[in-house]
């Protein structure tokens, strides 16, 4: 039977993606500015290195879940399976994003960016070596929809709780060190840093793994490419995968140049990225408490196309307004709720997909097919790191000039609020018309063989 979860189980999970973005959100959303504004690197270059890095990043993701999948079955099924990944990977995670955010005074331009790609690819299968199992953790502690929902929503809570957390510290040190940005990144990242080991460790006291598993002899025979070709004939993993990375691509992509657009197009009005946090906080909070409930009444199709739908509308009509602060915030106050539903809800959609693929395949390789929808999200990042460095060297943007051309400033709004509509309404048809996960299959999904409860 599916374990009910306990209000720690569920804070337990939020901490650890509380962890994760504490991280990820410095590289995400300040570490293109770093390059560019610090270490001197030009942002096609920029561009082109998280392009390159994310990719290989990708790569890795399946390579990771099928060594997880791999340990368990060398140690007979005993013991926890991804929890143990959370002590494992939470100080070289620490140690790798603080060499990402400093560099040695020396270097020449040619042997910073080489820093720059060697540090930023660590990083990156440092994140891997711990994400990858984080994110399979949701589909051994129950597989009942509502608390996977649950969870989900706790995933999300966390997540922006870490992303405000930067948003809100990065600002401040940029203030106080104005005159050294280096010493800022470096010691946001530090301190950042810190916190994310703290909350690892938490979230590895606090989560359990409910749901035990027999290894069977689809498990141990099946290939890597056995299970990716499975994974071909499952719809809803596709559609999900496929959305996920369009809506990576929006999000990050306008991540990565928001702190230009503030600074260039709103008269460096950078206090709104504090605010916007906080307004990604209260939909997340009211979303992520609400979700199991609302899925089960209205179904995952109408939700996630809806929200996409009103998402991509909300950018399209910010894009066509007149560039101001007013414009800027009818966005992220109508608009951002709705692309934050799918993102809250789209968790839950994997662990259902990976349900439906022990129904149609008999396999139960949670790592392999967590970090085959990993990789997707990754080409995701990959893309919006290289539309956000490559977008503004084609649109002009110099950091050495104090004043941009208004076709940079143009093209940057684009960035902003272009490119999300599209990648919205992508989402939108990809999940009218790919989604057959009902109420119906969910339930026939957990008729399937029971689980050994630990």
């Amino acid at each position: 039977m599916s374990k009910v979860l306990t209000m720690a189980n569920r804070i337990g999970y939020g901490l650890g993606d509380v962890a994760n973005t504490l991280s990820f959100g410095m590289t995400s959303m300040f570490l293109l500015a770093y390059y560019t504004d610090v270490l001197g690197i030009s942002a096609a270059a920029a561009g082109t290195l998280f392009l390159v890095a994310r990719i290989w990043d990708a790569v890795n993701d399946p390579m990771m879940g099928a060594f997880c999948d791999k340990l368990f079955q060398k140690h007979n099924g005993v013991g926890d399976k991804f929890r143990p990944f959370l002590l494992r990977g939470s100080w070289l995670l620490l140690v790798s994003g603080i060499l990402v955010f400093w560099a040695p005074e020396s270097l020449t331009a040619t042997q910073k960016l080489v820093w720059a790609y060697v540090t930023y690819i660590i990083w990156g299968m440092c994140y891997t070596f711990i994400n990858i199992p984080y994110g399979s953790l949701a589909t051994v502690m129950t597989q009942d929809p509502g608390e996977r929902a649950s969870l989900s929503g706790a995933r999300a809570m966390g997540g922006v709780s870490g992303s405000i957390a930067c948003n809100i510290l990065v600002p401040f040190m940029l203030s106080i060190f104005a005159d050294d940005l280096s010493k800022a990144y470096l010691y946001s990242m530090i301190i950042l840093g810190a916190l994310s080991v703290v909350c690892y460790l938490l979230a590895y006291r606090f989560t359990q793994e409910h749901i035990k598993h027999e290894a069977s002899s689809c498990d141990t025979k099946f290939s890597l490419k056995d299970t990716l070709n499975t994974l071909g004939r499952n719809k809803p993993f596709l559609c999900v995968s496929i959305s996920s990375l369009f809506l990576l691509t929006a999000m990050m992509g306008q991540g990565a140049v928001f702190y230009y657009y503030l600074s260039l197009s709103l008269d460096g009005a950078l206090w709104m990225i504090s605010l916007t946090a906080v307004l990604q906080v209260v939909t997340v909070v009211i979303v992520g408490s609400s979700i199991g409930k609302v899925a089960e009444k209205f179904g995952v199709k109408k939700i996630m196309t809806t929200s996409f739908l009103i998402a991509g509308i909300f950018a399209l009509i910010t894009f066509l307004l007149p560039t101001s602060i007013y414009s800027t915030l009818f966005f992220y106050v109508l608009g951002m709720p709705f692309v934050m539903i799918p993102n809250v809800l789209i968790w839950a959609n994997v662990a259902d997909c990976i349900d439906h693929n022990y129904e149609i395949s008999g396999q139960r390789q949670e790592g392999i097919i967590y970090s085959s929808y990993s990789f997707m999200r990754k080409m995701g990042q990959a893309i919006a790191g290289f539309i956000a460095g490559m977008g503004l060297s084609l649109v002009g943007y110099d950091a050495a000039l104090e004043i941009q051309s208004s076709f940079t400033l143009s093209g940057i709004k684009g960035i902003m609020f272009l490119m999300p509509a599209i990648a919205m309404f992508i989402c939108f048809f990809l999940y009218q018309f790919m989604w057959t996960l009902d109420s119906r299959t969910k339930e026939n999904n957990q008729t399937t063989p029971e689980p050994v409860a630990s």
